[in-house]
């Protein structure tokens, strides 16, 4: 038997036997297999925010390398650097007004919630006088009291817990630099470690399935590349245009709102829907005559996603269908929450490239199978 063969079955087999395990394993102690998994996670997590740093900088820092001439390490420091100077401009300007918005927001939650019963109690009064209402209206108004003001408490909570939080926040910024730092040795290094996947995939297979892999690898980073970056400056120009279009209207937390809608439209379908009914909700208690600058802004951001920069940023980054974008949120939010909702996407993507590669191998070695079967009988 060839060895060759016997290293692929042997590898196969070991495969096999690992996800046998883990399948027994999850049906017979969830629990402690879930627990296993956070535990990995969290110590994963900076080599995940090393390996997304260094595929979102790299471009860059090739570019400046090629086009003035400079070593890796200067380009890659340049570009840190260049970076760093423009995010700080940026959140010179951001964050002040950010926590003002906030803090007007957590200092006027009670007058909102009143603003809110009284809205719905007057919606239920023209619904009586009409004759709209099929059931008890007074439960059905009771419910969606209860409902609404249990959420805004939520909120209430969830921005509490944003500015007091301290230390999880410290701990994250902690992981992130770590991150960071794997991310210059990934940047830095980037042929040894291409080289050193590619010698492990050698001790299993030949140099044409190290080649191979090695090519894949690549096709996945440009996918990751293509969609996050598309994503984030699609996103960008959402909330930009989001933020303009409330300005010139004048709206009450207009740049808290635009970030919210920036930062939804990172989701797909989903993110968007949320990000605006939580800013209508917040509008029309405050200024229920601006609610309808909430809808232009929303018009045009969404206009200019999908008709201008989201065909030429977006078009080619994942080719994945309209259904099969929104079933990778869905099972991928179920399955990591927000992130698995922002990743879905280009998980999937390459979920749908290894189809397509297995496919394609499929269907070249039916093909040599018929020719042999053609030529066998000619002969």
């Amino acid at each position: 038997m060839n060895k060759s063969f016997e290293r692929r079955l042997f590898f196969k087999l070991t495969v096999l036997g690992i996800v046998l395990v883990l399948i027994q394993t999850i049906l017979q102690n969830n629990s402690a297999f879930l627990d296993i998994l956070n535990t990995l996670k969290y110590y994963a997590k900076p080599f995940i925010y090393g390996i997304f740093i260094a595929i979102l900088f790299n471009p860059a820092v090739s570019y400046i390398e090629k086009r003035f001439k400079l070593s890796r390490i200067v380009s890659l420091w340049t570009t840190f650097f260049i970076f760093v100077i423009v995010l700080t401009g940026v959140l010179l300007w951001f964050i002040p007004n950010l926590v003002h918005s906030f803090e007007d927001i957590i200092h006027i939650f009670p007058a909102l919630q009143d603003k809110f019963t009284i809205y719905l109690r007057d919606i239920f009064k023209f619904l009586r006088e009409k004759d709209l209402l099929l059931m008890n209206g007074a439960e059905i108004q009771k419910a969606v009291e209860d409902f609404f003001v249990s959420n805004i408490e939520h909120i209430k909570n969830i921005v509490f817990s944003i500015s007091l939080n301290v230390v999880y926040w410290i701990a994250e910024i902690f992981v992130f630099f770590l991150g960071l730092f794997l991310a210059i040795y990934f940047i830095l290094y980037e042929r040894y470690f291409m080289g050193f996947f590619r010698n492990l995939v050698f001790l299993i297979y030949d140099e044409n399935k190290a080649q191979k892999a090695c090519e894949f690898i690549v096709e996945c980073k440009n996918i990751f590349l293509n969609y996050i970056s598309g994503r984030i400056f699609v996103s960008f120009i959402v909330g930009l245009v989001a933020y303009i279009v409330m300005w010139f209207g004048n709206v009450p937390y207009n740049l808290i709102i635009a970030v919210m809608i920036g930062f939804g439209n990172m989701i797909p379908y989903f993110g968007s829907i949320v990000a605006g009914a939580i800013a209508f909700l917040l509008v029309v208690l405050v200024e229920p005559m601006k609610v309808w600058y909430i809808f232009l802004a929303m018009g045009i951001a969404q206009a200019v996603d999908g008709y201008v920069v989201g065909p030429l940023i977006l078009s080619k980054s994942v080719g994945l269908s309209s259904f099969w974008i929104i079933a990778s949120v869905i099972i991928m939010g179920n399955i990591m929450g927000t992130t698995g909702m922002f990743l879905g996407v280009p998980i999937f993507a390459i979920l749908k490239l290894i189809y397509t590669k297995l496919i394609k191998k499929k269907r070249e070695e039916l093909s040599i199978e018929d020719k042999t079967n053609n030529d066998s009988k000619e002969c």
